[in-house]
């Protein structure tokens, strides 16, 4: 081999290893590096909370405008600007107008590289408004497939201004499974605030109280349990999960703090969320002693009007003491099997169907509806989202 010949393989080699190195940079570079949101958080009169994870260290521009202006200028009118940002992220928008409607966009930045999110909203809660909906669905654990129908099912046929989320978010709090979560509900996160319930494995690692800007309340990041007022609703998110002898004392507080929380909202039509039913025909007893002991109670002597729950994997609407007890695990987690027995107080159930609630409130008065999604029969599914409720209640708060 002559040396024309070593030197011209020599550059056919190094120009090979330039254009695969550059090919792999290009792929990187079109990857975008972020993994999930912006997701729309606690909302108030005057400020709403987002969160979204990158997994590169880059730039980025959070633009957000009132709808109006933005809708008829295609111009932010706010533009905050950050610089080598890599993990999850939590911004608060302060100094908000009240019952307001906002457009908000992400922008990263990589060297040359631009990636733009889709463009969001949401609406600041408006002190004097008498009537809005909203959305609840709980127990979207195992497969992101099924929970992203249910998701998106709902961001299609309602328009809701909030999302609550009963519990039993992820199989195991990890990364992957966080994101599956997050991939699933993308679309309804981006457009309206949504808020979460702490379910049995929700809790075991940081991860849920990092990824998620809830209202505030009390436990771990005064995030664990949390109440807020939605018009002429109260709110209260609890954590049903203190089951351990070494928890007795953050359960004693998030019980002392619920009933100040209670007796805060008298006027109020009152809704609660905890994972954990308080009723069920899955029990053995058809009861959760331990809760209907600590909280019922309390629910009784304060007035609550409706509590959501997600722990059993079904649709059950059991009225107990004044109280309607719904159970909504139909959020894409796996199924349970039909009871042949019946809770005392049972006004309605299903079983084998994936399914959200409505709840819509005018004045002192709460509608509640629940809609078929799909039906599931041997990991077969059929869907049946008719928009017509299979379920429906009123609840009125006397004045």
């Amino acid at each position: 081999m002559t040396s024309t010949t070593i030197r011209r393989s020599a550059l056919a080699i190094f120009l090979l290893m330039a254009i695969a190195v550059f090919a792999l940079a290009a792929t990187a570079q079109s990857t975008p590096p972020w993994s999930w949101g912006p997701l729309l958080g606690a909302i108030s009169e005057n400020s709403v909370a987002l969160t979204w994870k990158t997994i590169r260290t880059v730039g980025f521009d959070f633009s957000y405008s009132l709808a109006q202006i933005y809708d008829s200028t295609g111009k932010w009118e706010e533009t905050l600007t950050y610089e080598g940002h890599l993990g999850i992220a939590e911004i608060w928008l302060h100094d908000l107008l009240p019952g307001a409607r906002y457009r908000f966009q992400l922008v990263f930045y990589e060297g040359d590289a631009v990636y733009p999110t889709e463009v969001g909203s949401f609406e600041t809660i408006d002190p004097a408004a008498r009537s809005f909906s909203f959305a609840t669905y709980g127990a979207t654990a195992t497969h992101p497939d099924r929970h992203k129908l249910v998701a998106d099912t709902i961001a299609a046929q309602t328009s809701v201004a909030l999302v609550i989320h009963s519990g039993g978010l992820v199989e195991y709090p990890t990364q992957e499974h966080f994101q599956n979560f997050f991939w699933a509900m993308a679309d309804l996160g981006r457009t309206c605030p949504y808020l979460t319930t702490i379910g049995e494995h929700d809790r075991d690692d940081e991860l849920y109280f990092e990824n998620l800007a809830l209202p505030s309340g009390g436990g771990i990041r005064d995030e664990q349990w949390w109440s807020f007022d939605y018009g002429p609703v109260h709110f209260v998110g609890l954590d049903s999960t203190l089951t351990d002898l070494s928890e007795e004392a953050s359960m004693q507080e998030q019980t002392a703090w619920l009933r100040e929380d209670l007796d805060r909202a008298q006027d109020q039509i009152i809704v609660v969320f905890s994972a954990d039913a308080l009723y069920s025909a899955s029990y053995d007893s058809g009861e959760n002693t331990r809760l209907v002991m600590r909280w019922e109670p309390l629910f009784r002597e304060f007035g609550v009007d409706v509590v959501f729950s997600s722990s059993v994997h079904c649709y059950e609407h059991i009225y107990v003491s004044g109280i309607h007890y719904i159970t909504s695990g139909g959020g894409g987690a796996p199924l349970e099997s039909s009871q042949s027995d019946s809770v005392p107080g049972t006004v309605f159930r299903r079983y084998g169907l994936l399914h959200y609630v409505v709840g819509t409130v005018a004045d002192n008065v709460l509608q509640i509806k629940a809609f078929p999604v799909a039906t599931v029969s041997n990991d077969v599914l059929t869907l049946s989202a008719s928009g017509r409720s299979f379920d429906t209640f009123i609840v009125q708060r006397e004045n």
